[in-house]
């Protein structure tokens, strides 16, 4: 596979979700949260910076947002090339995908799971990501991205990940310059719109590989020393209560590319150390986080330390 396969993909998933119509309310949000985040990448953002030049970058963390971002701007880098051969005076066979790989930065700041850093490794392989990755707990954020930026100078604007119910994300616009005490580049933020539930829809859906934290309770990862499991999805708390619900049963069941409906969702495999962890520490009984929807529990495993 390559770039421009992949991106293709990307472009058949998000066509197929929006043209399905089995009217739930999460889909049908899902859907208008996808059609806003095209709208801004083909007519903001990439009338502004050429998604095939070298002044646009892809901030990636390998958590569940960056993910789906990623899938959404493949899409959009797809459709940007196939409408630009549509105009074109010569024919299609002309036309070769202008990238090989796509410019991405990795701000590695804090020690984290093997299981996140061996599903990094692997998103790098199978979406051509050409990453940078900083050195971990060396820098601070504002210095790790002027240190990409030394490196790529030509870059004006980076892709970022970032929801309106993240912290500092309240305020924020689509596209808007770096603060003070930042070096300066564009923020490129599709995603803010998003809600929790938006984003486990069309990941599910998807059956691109996920994160196998995800599948043991995790809803937000940051380091290791600072996550764990969402304790809203503990099993344990389920005496006198309701049993939890899975919202996503349709996503999961009609994932793109399966050839019969099934329940499995495709995540990537729990690294030993991970596994010896969740268990010594008896986190184990959890149910998946895509049962979680509420964005305010979304963060309940991550410390505020």
């Amino acid at each position: 596979m390559t770039l421009a396969e992949i991106s293709e993909r990307c472009h058949n998933i998000t066509s197929s979700y929006l043209a399905n119509s089995n009217g739930s309310a999460i889909v049908e949000a899902t859907k208008e949260a996808i059609q806003i985040t095209r709208q801004q990448f083909l007519q903001e953002v990439f009338t502004r910076w050429d998604p095939f030049g070298d002044r646009l970058s892809f901030s990636y963390n390998g958590g569940k947002d960056c993910q789906v971002l990623l899938i959404l701007y493949l899409s959009c880098m797809w459709e940007y090339f196939v409408t630009n051969i549509r105009s074109s005076q010569y024919s299609s066979q002309y036309h070769q995908f202008p990238l090989q790989f796509l410019p991405t930065v990795y701000i590695n700041q804090a020690e984290t799971f093997g299981t996140l850093e061996n599903s990094i490794e692997s998103t790098r392989i199978r979406y051509f990501l050409s990453v940078y990755e900083s050195p971990r707990n060396q820098t601070s954020m504002p210095e790790a991205f002027r240190n990409y930026l030394d490196v790529n100078s030509n870059t004006e604007a980076i892709i970022i990940g970032i929801r309106h119910t993240d912290p500092f994300g309240a305020d924020l616009t689509c596209i808007q310059e770096t603060d003070s005490g930042w070096p300066r580049f564009m923020r490129v933020q599709p995603l803010l719109h998003w809600k929790l539930a938006n984003v486990w829809s069309l990941l599910l859906y998807s059956n691109e590989e996920i994160c196998g934290l995800y599948e043991k309770g995790f809803t937000s990862i940051g380091g290791i020393n600072s996550t764990v499991p969402n304790p809203s999805l503990s099993m344990k708390l389920e005496l006198g209560h309701s049993t939890l619900k899975n919202e996503f049963e349709w996503e999961i069941m009609h994932a793109y590319g399966k050839k019969e409906a099934s329940d499995e969702v495709c995540v990537s495999k729990l690294s030993a150390s991970d596994e010896r962890l969740l268990q010594n520490k008896g986190h184990l009984d959890y149910y998946p986080g895509w049962y979680m929807i509420d964005d305010s529990l979304e963060r309940a495993g991550r410390s505020r330390s």
